[in-house]
């Protein structure tokens, strides 16, 4: 099975990777036999058709990275043990597993849930087929985003992480709002992975397209701004989760008419940020 998929600008004008962790719709032969819930039901755990509002990016000098499997097989932004120790049984290394509130929900780096909080698998996993999947799926993805990110920083000064998310237009994981719902969430861990005048340049492109935008609440970021995001060392990472509403018919996972006017405003926010991307950072 294919990895990833990789876009890249026949000449790069920016350091800028757009990477998409939860577009995939592949799974492993003979992984659904494993499981209690259907393929739609897993696939709509994920982010259908995000890459695809991002897909102008090697036409601005940038570069598209996007997972072929599907979330609900494997969550790369996650740490790699993120893992809940009662999904498992074979000997599970105290030290190694990475306990998080993520992992308390039922969504570490292997899931135990869908999004409709039905269990994924039948009985417990192998741990050793646990770390099988870290190593052959998980692992292979980081090692090409760690060198996407970091061939060029030398030349450009700069890297920029993007992490490309859609987030359902209903209540999900208990999130509550007594207002109408943002049609955008931008999540820089409060500040601390990602540079304030770049956060509030795409802030403000979205604003003057008429979208509501709040910042991390309820996402703040996950494993990939935590882990790519170092300001201080000019290396900057920002989540960008939209409504799926927007694009996308959630019933159906199809994509809607208005996916167009989506991907134009997301076109723009490249094509923005390939012209403006140095003066924002000062490099």
């Amino acid at each position: 099975m294919i990895l990833y998929s990789l876009l890249k600008a026949d000449q790069k004008t920016n350091n800028i990777i757009y990477n998409s962790p939860h577009s995939g719709e592949c799974f492993p032969d003979g992984f659904l036999s494993q499981t209690t819930v259907d393929k739609h039901t897993l696939l709509c755990s994920g982010d259908s058709f995000v890459d695809r509002l991002y897909d102008q990016a090697p036409n601005h000098g940038s570069v598209l990275f996007t997972n072929q499997y599907a979330r609900s097989f494997m969550d790369t932004n996650r740490a790699a043990y993120e893992l809940d120790q009662e999904m498992f049984y074979g000997e599970i290394p105290d030290d190694l597993i990475d306990r998080s509130h993520k992992v308390d929900i039922g969504y570490g780096s292997i899931a135990k849930y869908a999004y409709t909080r039905k269990e994924i698998y039948f009985t417990k996993i192998p741990f050793e087929e646990a770390e099988s999947r870290i190593r052959q799926f998980y692992f292979p993805i980081h090692e090409k985003l760690n060198h996407l990110l970091h061939e060029d920083h030398q030349k450009f000064g700069y890297s920029v992480l993007i992490d490309c998310h859609s987030m359902p237009s209903y209540e999900f994981l208990n999130f509550k709002t007594l207002r109408k719902q943002p049609d955008i969430i931008l999540g820089n861990l409060y500040g601390n992975s990602c540079n304030d005048e770049l956060t509030k340049y795409i802030a403000a492109h979205f604003k003057r397209h008429k979208l509501k935008v709040v910042m991390n609440n309820p996402f703040a970021g996950g494993y990939n701004t935590n882990h790519y995001g170092h300001p201080n060392e000019n290396k900057h990472a920002i989540q960008i989760e939209i409504k799926k509403s927007l694009y996308l018919d959630e019933n159906n996972c199809a994509l809607k008419p208005q996916a167009q006017d989506m991907k134009l405003i997301i076109t723009e926010l490249i094509k923005s940020l390939n012209e403006d991307i140095e003066k924002i950072l000062c490099v």
